[in-house]
């Protein structure tokens, strides 16, 4: 297997639940993008742009619980300062689909 990293490399990555209570218009990305806003909890309000504008309205995504990688260094994207990762599952035309828990959890819940 390609690329394989060990478990002590993994467990470095810090993975957490958070909801978003903020969705603006990101109009200076290349690509078509929301800034979000996500409460974590204990681990604090962080920012991230995501290209999520083919399948998601930013009333779908207001009040939504989302997975999302959180000690990545800050990354300059156009005139943002992204704070964290959002994940998704890539489709074969570049959309995005959210991750999520199968049930609701505490903001700021490890994924393990």
């Amino acid at each position: 297997m390609e690329n394989t990293i060990s478990w002590a490399d993994f467990e470095k990555v810090e993975i957490l639940t958070g909801t978003v209570i903020a969705v603006d218009a990101f109009p200076e990305a290349r690509k078509p993008a929301y800034k979000l806003t996500i409460d974590f909890g204990p681990k604090g309000i962080k920012r991230s742009s995501a290209q999520l504008t083919r399948l998601y309205q930013p009333d779908d995504l207001l009040g939504m619980q989302v997975v999302a990688v959180v000690n990545f260094p800050p990354k300059q994207i156009a005139t943002f300062k992204s704070e964290c990762l959002v994940l998704g599952a890539l489709g074969n035309d570049g959309e995005v689909t959210l991750l999520q828990t199968e049930r609701k959890t505490e903001n700021g819940s490890r994924i393990a």
